[in-house]
């Protein structure tokens, strides 16, 4: 069971990052390396072009051979918007290349046209070309029929490692556990501890976490039950408690605002990060599954525990196998506020259940956890409007609408995902019963104007199935997005010879944003310094130039506010292309306006 309830973790996390990066509403250029579709192309051979230049190592200079790239296309408009993931992966298209002994590497036959350059290699933070940071977007290729560019510079950031020891209140190794590394961060509004990486302890009690970004971050170490191993829970002496390690975090704390955090620089070896675990009195939840229990499921299905906690996503904090009476007992559970959930480790979720528990200083029995068939929902795609002259009509059959849960607690496998049929309609199926948001990329030539559930608009705001699923979900798209191009204006060095163009990340930000903190639109200057960002929705914006900002950090009503003063106003109307020139704000000048309002954001 070790091995299964491992995998599960692992796919959670995965999951949870995922999770955090639709909420931010970035939208990733996907693993780097792997191997891309090339776009459909009628360009004759020598109206082609060719990317070529180095990968070099970003702290020391030197070249870095057989690292993995990719030039996918940039579809202009995507950037605001949170990726469109279908069946586990990005839909993408562009080329693949590994770089050679020396550190360079050539692309030939390549599609004019804009696309995003990044890089990985095993040791190596996952960078993409122009990006100030790791995992950060970085600068716009444009690429002109025929162009060679063939100058271009990728450095990759080295990885951070952090290793260290568990080990109980008497110094003894603690073994067959799990630590998290986790980073604070901002989704939907709100502040979120989310995991950025994590790892099991081995039989010595050691552990390692590799492949971290530099930034500030907590450590927490998670002893696993001995049922997770196949290991009999032996009966306590009658009356004597219960005392286990419970979750604590670096150095020996137990929650974690009393935690410290660490900062990790880039390529850092960060050794002796050791965690001595804290004891508790620990308690049985005891109880029954019932409801709709699929035939021969039980030996796939269990119970885990999560804890309750709006600000956190917590791994689970106990588990139990389902007896054939469907009845559980998950031991060692601290006290403290939980969800349990029902979940199958194989194959499709047939059922769902959750319910929450509070454990206070004893015992708790006689919980019922009802389960409910996951529902399915219907929907409609609507276009309003007439496509610009010379644009396309927009196919629906390319269009998919997913459901991203607003529960960390109550995640239950990949979000449900439909295929919008050409006369517009889509089937949502497997919903468990929770909350959600209603994920919609508009495709290109339109914007998305509403979303609406049964009389209720739900457009950025929280979809309630607690109750299950059901009712019809209309997405509605209209064609005339507006467009903001631009440059950045350049400063004027002491020779009166102008410098440069910067690199900067640009952010549209609206008046009032969503409810759930989304609304932001960012994008990224060409070589040249110019931006140019397609399907904007009409409104009233705020305009930025940035060296460096985390995107997700924009949903920080504290971050925004000091940028007010630097802000350009853009009012964009449907159709309407407007032309603006943007002050370049760099990192420095940004810490000092944060500095000044009293703001800390936590990198």
């Amino acid at each position: 069971m070790l091995a299964c309830f491992a995998r599960n973790l692992l796919l959670c996390l995965c999951f949870a990052v995922t999770l955090a990066a639709q909420g931010a509403g970035v939208a990733g250029s996907g693993p780097a390396g792997g191997q891309l579709a090339p776009p459909v192309s009628n360009t004759p051979p020598e109206k082609r072009c060719v990317l070529a230049g180095h990968v070099t190592n970003a702290l020391t200079g030197e070249p870095v051979k057989k690292a993995n790239l990719s030039l996918t296309v940039s579809r202009p408009g995507e950037s605001g918007t949170a990726m469109m993931w279908v069946n586990g992966a990005p839909n993408q298209q562009g080329y693949s290349a590994s770089s050679e002994n020396d550190g360079t590497f050539r692309i030939e036959g390549i599609e004019p046209g804009q696309y995003k350059l990044s890089g990985n290699k095993s040791g190596f933070i996952h960078s993409s070309y122009g990006a100030k940071r790791p995992n950060q977007p970085g600068t716009t290729l444009t690429l002109n029929p025929g162009q060679q560019l063939t100058d271009v510079t990728l450095s990759l950031t080295p990885q951070a490692v952090v290793t260290g020891k568990v080990t109980d209140e008497d110094g003894d190794p603690i073994s067959g556990g799990m630590i998290q590394v986790i980073k604070q961060t901002w989704m939907r509004g709100k502040p979120r501890y989310m995991p950025a990486n994590g790892g099991q302890i081995n039989d010595l009690g050691e552990y390692r976490i590799a492949n971290l970004s530099p930034g500030k971050y907590y450590l927490s170490a998670q002893q696993f039950p001995k049922s997770y191993a196949g290991m009999q829970e032996l009966p306590l002496a009658p009356g004597k408690p219960d005392i286990r390690p419970v979750r604590t975090y670096y150095p020996g704390t137990t929650a974690l605002p009393g935690a410290t955090p660490i900062e990790i620089k880039a390529g850092q070896d960060m050794t002796g990060m050791d965690i001595r675990m804290q004891s508790a009195q620990t308690y049985h939840i005891r109880g029954k599954v019932v409801g709709n229990i699929p035939e021969g499921s039980t030996e796939h299905a269990s119970i885990n525990v999560s804890q309750r906690d709006e600000q956190s996503f917590a791994f689970f904090g106990g588990a139990s196998n389902i007896k054939p009476d469907g009845s559980f007992d998950i031991p060692g559970i601290a006290p403290g506020s939980y969800t349990l959930n029902y979940f199958i480790m194989s194959g499709r979720i047939r059922s769902a259940g959750h319910q929450d528990v509070d454990v206070g200083a004893g015992d708790v029995n006689g919980v019922v956890l009802a389960l409910q068939t996951p529902g399915s929902m219907r929907g409609v795609v609507k276009l309003e409007g007439t496509p610009q002259a010379n644009a396309s009509t927009v196919d629906v059959a390319n269009i998919h609408i997913s459901l991203s849960p607003s529960d960390f607690a109550r995640m239950m496998g990949p979000p449900p995902n439909a295929k919008v049929a050409k006369d517009g309609s889509f089937t949502l199926d497997n919903i468990s019963p929770g909350k959600y948001f209603v994920q919609a990329n508009a495709p290109k030539g339109t914007y998305l104007k509403s979303i609406r559930y049964g009389a209720n608009e739900v457009l950025g705001k929280e979809l309630d199935l607690s109750g299950g699923a059901g009712g019809e979900i209309e997405v509605v798209y209209r064609y005339g997005p507006g467009e903001v191009d631009g440059t950045i204006q350049q400063a004027q060095n002491g020779t009166n010879t102008t410098q440069s163009a910067p690199s900067a990340q640009i952010l549209l930000v609206p008046d009032v944003l969503n409810a759930d903190g989304s609304g932001v639109r960012f994008g990224n200057t060409n070589l040249d310094g110019s931006f140019s960002m397609t399907g904007v929705p009409p409104g009233h914006y705020r305009a930025y130039a940035l060296e460096a900002i985390d995107s997700e950090q924009t949903q920080n009503p504290d971050v925004l506010k000091p940028l007010e003063q630097k802000g350009t106003d853009v009012e964009v109307k449907e159709n309407e292309r407007k032309q603006i020139q943007l002050p370049f704000i760099s990192s420095d000048e940004l810490q000092q306006l944060f500095a000044r309002a009293g703001v800390t954001v936590e990198q």
